[in-house]
């Protein structure tokens, strides 16, 4: 499992690293427009100026930061970036109206869209939340505008470069929104590619070897048992000689087929191994399971009865296991346990094929 630090908010492709440095950013921007805001403003102004950024606007930034470190930031990100947010647009309302009673002086409004555009785009507030935000914002602004001549004559034009400032935003959202989910259902696609063999769709080599890395870890802390099964079809050159590429394609696929229909459990792992050979990984089984595993995947090949006949090859196809079942300690190596199970699947093919035989225990199961 990911931890908190990497792990990627929903529907932002933002990491929580990424966000609590945008928090801080953002804070310093505050800060830093403070110097050319008291500029502009009267002396008379400066005192509710600058209570509102330090005491309201970076207070409220500092929230935003402290609740990322809380373990349920990231399930409600959405949520409360949306009341931040909000809230510090509404601080900017207040100032523009605190100045406008106190002095007439029209502060300036382009806060409000540089406010929401850092909201929509830098911390990507969902196209869901950003509709209910920009139409809390543009009622916000229109409810000052129209009950305060701040702006006098430009009181329509400030109010349409708002309004269509935030539509464009929106649409904005939306198409951001549209292009990570298509990157999203890309990358995922991509993902199964990389961790599956193109002709059986099962676990390719390069992630058996990976899950097994992790499940053999697990079960060292949890003490559980392994087994390693190599599975082997028999006399295939021939077969694939015989029959063609095409056909022995098939009986690859077929015995995928046959194992991920026996070996169904979240833990077990399939993979091919290499050309017509197969490895499965299963965890907390006895001897005895182990047996009839290895007993059920013999029988499902007679069961299906598909010809061969070439070379030296019986009538059937058929297929010959080894497999090595170890109690998991702290000295349990992957490659070993492979290895046995790999000198037991050698000496079912030595024992004439068709078989199964566990590793160290050199018991027979050959007809």
């Amino acid at each position: 499992m990911k931890s908190s630090y990497t792990q990627i908010i929903e529907q932002t492709n933002l990491s929580l690293k990424q966000v609590r440095l945008l928090i801080v950013i953002g804070a310093a921007l505050l800060a830093g427009f403070m110097i050319a805001d008291l500029e502009l403003l009267p002396e008379s102004l400066s005192t509710v100026y600058i209570h509102s950024r330090v005491f309201m606007q970076l207070p409220l930034c500092g929230v935003f930061l402290l609740l990322s470190f809380h373990p349920l930031f990231l399930k409600h990100y959405q949520k409360i970036l949306f009341f931040i947010m909000l809230s510090l647009v509404y601080v900017n309302y207040w100032v523009i109206l605190t100045c406008w009673q106190l002095a007439q002086f029209a502060f300036p409004y382009e806060g409000t869209v540089m406010y929401s555009l850092f909201t929509l785009f830098v911390f990507r507030l969902s196209f869901k939340y950003g509709i209910a935000f920009s139409a809390i914002v543009i009622i916000g602004f229109a409810l000052l505008i129209t009950s305060y001549p701040i702006y006098g004559d430009q009181n329509s034009v400030n109010f349409g470069f708002v309004l269509v400032g935030l539509i464009v935003g929106l649409m904005g959202v939306k198409q951001v929104e549209i292009a990570l989910k298509k990157l999203s259902k890309a990358n995922i696609v991509l993902e199964k590619l990389s961790q599956t063999d193109p002709l059986t769709e099962i676990y390719n080599r390069r992630t058996y070897e990976t899950r097994f890395s992790e499940q053999l870890c697990l079960n060292k802390r949890t003490e559980q048992s392994i087994c390693v099964f190599i599975i082997d079809l028999d006399f295939f050159k021939d077969y694939n000689d015989g029959y063609g590429h095409v056909q022995g394609d098939k009986i690859i696929k077929l015995q995928a087929q046959h194992l991920t229909l026996l070996f169904k459990r979240e833990a077990d792992i399939v993979a091919r191994y290499g050309g017509e050979e197969f490895i499965v990984i299963v965890s907390n089984v006895t001897e005895k399971m182990c047996v009839k595993f290895a007993d059920a995947i013999i029988a499902q090949w007679q069961e299906a009865k598909v010809e061969h006949g070439m070379g030296k090859a019986g009538k059937y196809v058929t297929c010959s296991i080894g497999f090595h079942l170890e109690q998991v300690s702290k000295t349990s190596n992957k490659t070993a346990m492979v290895k046995n199970a790999d000198k037991a699947l050698y000496q079912a093919k030595q024992h004439g094929r068709n078989c199964f035989i566990q590793s160290k225990t050199n018991q027979d199961h050959c007809l």
